[in-house]
């Protein structure tokens, strides 16, 4: 039996492809997109080790991984937000560059609890074209088809991503 991408990230206890050594907070530029995206108390879904925290307020943050190692680091280097191993109440659930991790027969699982939440702000690279075998293999998708799954009104924002030179693209389904 194969590996599984979710047996990739749990055990990837060395943390590589999560965040690329010397960059710690790639995504810094981006705050101010995540910021004005997320409304009230936020759900960090795929938190990996915690380089978003530093964006929102820690008494209205939940980062969640399945990654134990990665929840090590984010609680060290983030003592004041909260990390955890289970879905909770928010306001806001976040996946940022984290449900092109997520293969296609797994991912309407995924949704469905997503949908428990009032505003869902995905940011990732989208296009197809992105899309590769590997380890860990991406499944990146295009807008409409995130669009099409939520079945919400949708706002879409292009942020600039320096880390692969193209843009990142941030839906905010309400």
């Amino acid at each position: 039996m194969g590996t599984t991408a979710a047996d990739f990230w749990r055990h990837n206890t060395d943390l590589r492809d999560i965040t690329p050594r010397g960059e710690r907070f790639p995504e810094v530029g981006l705050f101010d997109v995540l910021r004005s995206a997320c409304q009230g108390v936020v759900f960090d879904f795929g938190c990996g080790d915690g380089r978003l925290s530093p964006a929102f307020d820690p008494d209205r943050y939940f980062g969640f991984d399945i990654n134990a190692t990665a929840l090590k680091v984010a609680r060290v280097t983030n003592p004041k937000h909260r990390y955890v191993t289970q879905w909770l109440p928010a306001d806001t659930w976040l996946a940022w560059t984290v449900l092109l991790h997520v293969p296609d027969d797994e991912l309407p699982a995924v949704l469905d609890g997503a949908n428990r939440y009032s505003r869902i702000v995905v940011g990732e690279v989208m296009g197809r074209r992105w899309r590769r075998e590997g380890e860990p293999p991406v499944f990146n998708r295009e807008p409409e088809e995130y669009e099409a799954m939520f079945e919400r009104p949708v706002m879409r924002m292009q942020v600039p991503y320096p880390r692969y030179g193209c843009d990142l693209t941030v839906l905010v389904f309400d």
